[in-house]
């Protein structure tokens, strides 16, 4: 079976490097002569997690295009590297000995837990990126058939959507960081307080 190919409207796609919170595309469409190759950005950052094309630049100059292909990547690799510089916590990644399974037949909702390292990209498979607090979602139930969790990063606060499979394990007690104990702390307390208001307005 032929490989189905990627088509940014009528470029097909020739090259592809995900970097960070995005992807760099270089693609061809060789029937237009005037502008037969583009480069732009693809992100899924969206409630449905489709693909987002943005900020698309195009010539009839190869050589003009690889370069600013290979410019945009460079960037999103330093931009990576300076969001890590930022990183004030230690990023040695969670295992499985630092977590009870993942049992399907119990809850997670509540509870910390840690993302599975390989369901991460590779710039982002540390610490920081893999904790985070279950809140809900058909998949944190037990025995449930719904796969989706969702969760708050202890460190960075970002709300997302995770699927049950992608979790390694419950973070036993004595492996939480103290930095992610006073973020864990002042999540539950916010959340709490607009579980309040929302009662309140009702």
């Amino acid at each position: 079976m032929a490989e189905e190919k990627r088509m940014v409207d009528t470029y097909k796609v020739t090259h592809a490097i995900h970097v960070g919170d995005r992807e760099i595309l270089f693609a061809v469409d060789e029937g237009k002569t005037d502008c037969p190759y583009m480069v732009c950005y693809c992100s899924w950052d969206n409630p449905l997690g489709i693909e987002q094309f943005f900020d698309a630049a195009g010539s009839d100059d190869y050589l003009e295009m690889m370069s600013e292909f290979t410019d945009r990547v460079q960037a999103q690799l330093e931009a990576v590297r300076s969001e890590r510089d930022k990183i004030t916590v230690p990023l040695s990644p969670f295992a499985s000995e630092h977590c009870t399974p993942n049992d399907y037949g119990q809850s997670i909702e509540n509870k910390v837990v840690v993302i599975r390292a390989e369901r991460l990209r590779p710039e982002y498979r540390t610490a920081d990126k893999q904790l985070v607090l279950a809140v809900g979602g058909f998949g944190a139930y037990a025995n449930a058939r719904g796969r989706a969790v969702y969760t708050v990063n202890l460190y960075s606060g970002k709300e997302s959507r995770w699927n049950r499979e992608d979790i390694l394990g419950v973070l036993k007690p004595e492996y939480l960081p103290d930095w992610a104990k006073e973020q864990l702390k002042q999540i539950l307390a916010e959340r709490q307080a607009k579980h309040k208001k929302q009662v309140q307005e009702r």
